[in-house]
């Protein structure tokens, strides 16, 4: 399956023309939530499907295992984008994905016991639906602008009465200390997919005596909060540290277009998920910056038995627990040491791997599934 490429970007930054098709639905009307005993359907509201989401993947696991549950599950764009497109990039994102994708066509006439908003914008276009009005809370959306218009017009939407559904705890906590809360904030379990990312058992005696450190680098050119230039600048200045000691530092950055060009290492551009699984099984460690909510890749290579590295700056640690991940500074000093450190204490790395891969068993799509359930079931309770 391969992906089809779309001019729907995740995060526009245009201007107000962006919005000439949704424009009606831009008011400060409160939310008006209808209550039922049971709930059949519920639809997802979202800018189409684009290829190499992680949000949208986690969209599209989540409604495929509601769909399971007996729920009629929809996918619906309010951007331009084909159902065929829609199709065909869910497919890709979530293999053997199930629901309904529907385009923007749909967007008046379509009727559903529950609507989610998964992008501020939709937050805006579900609120005044018949119907339950949740949102799918991946990532505090404010910090993905300059402060401004944008920032302060995604900010509002944790403010406009949608029951909202946080993505672990770190989404909630921000909302909670920033926004003028009125409605209800529910968390949900942080997922991963264990079967599709299988361990690999590193062999961690030849660390000590390797003159050449090969570590994957997930970052995206396209989301600041991946930290595109900090990464590159602090792991080219590692370099120069590492290399009075006598070590390479080999970069394999994956996450960006190509045709991108990185100041050092390669760039193996959008890896398919076989590809990132022969990274990280022939990698010696991983970095998967994030400075907003957690991405999906730390834990897809603590699956496989990768070393993670993360930064004290980053949301690690609502994610992952002490011991289980190496935790230094983003800086080149911190970081050349953190390399150092565990080449010298392999016993050390084991364990720490063995904790993090121990940790994954606790947040499973199987809870992160029970835990949504729990909240749909109390619905009408509040």
């Amino acid at each position: 399956m391969k992906p089809v490429k779309t001019v729907t970007a995740d995060v526009p930054q245009g201007d107000i023309h962006d919005y000439d098709s949704i424009l009606d639905y831009f008011n400060d009307r409160p939310v008006k939530q209808t209550k039922k005993d049971k709930y059949h359907s519920i639809t997802f509201v979202t800018t189409g499907i684009i290829a190499y989401d992680g949000g949208q993947t986690t969209m599209l696991h989540l409604g495929t295992l509601l769909s399971k549950q007996g729920y009629q599950v929809y996918y619906l764009s309010y951007v331009p984008q084909t159902v065929h497109e829609m199709e065909q990039n869910a497919e890709f994102n979530y293999e053997g994905y199930e629901g309904t994708c529907l385009d923007m066509a749909q967007l008046d006439v379509h009727n559903s016991d529950i609507w989610l908003a998964t992008l501020w914008e939709s937050a805006y276009v579900i609120k005044n639906k018949p119907g339950h009005k949740m949102y799918f809370v991946q990532d505090y959306e404010p910090y993905f602008y300059p402060f401004g218009d944008r920032y302060q017009m995604a900010k509002k939407t944790y403010e406009l009465g949608l029951h909202m559904v946080s993505l672990g705890p770190w989404c909630a906590k921000m909302i909670r200390e920033n926004c003028k809360v009125t409605s209800p904030i529910d968390e949900i379990n942080f997922p991963v997919n264990l079967e599709q990312y299988p361990y690999h058992a590193h062999d961690f005696t030849k660390y000590e005596n390797k003159k050449i450190i090969d570590v994957a680098v997930y970052t995206k050119w396209s989301s600041p909060r991946r930290a595109p230039i900090e990464i590159q600048l602090t792991l080219k200045n590692c370099q120069s540290i590492l290399e009075k000691q006598g070590l390479k530092l080999k970069l394999h950055y994956f996450g960006t277009d190509k045709d991108a060009k990185f100041i050092n290492g390669e760039n193996l551009g959008k890896l398919t998920k076989p590809e990132m699984i022969d990274l990280y099984n022939r990698c010696d460690f991983g970095i998967a910056p994030s400075m907003t909510n957690f991405s999906l890749v730390p834990f897809e290579m603590m699956s496989c038995g990768l070393p993670l590295i993360d930064f004290n700056e980053g949301t690690g640690e609502y994610f992952l627990p002490n011991g289980a991940y190496l935790k230094t500074s983003f800086n080149e000093k911190d970081l050349a040491q953190t390399f150092v450190q565990a080449k010298q204490n392999v016993s050390r790395l084991e364990a720490m791997v063995q904790k993090g891969v121990s940790h994954l068993q606790s947040i499973t799509w199987k809870q992160t599934l029970t835990d949504f359930e729990s909240i749909v079931d109390k619905i009408s309770e509040k």
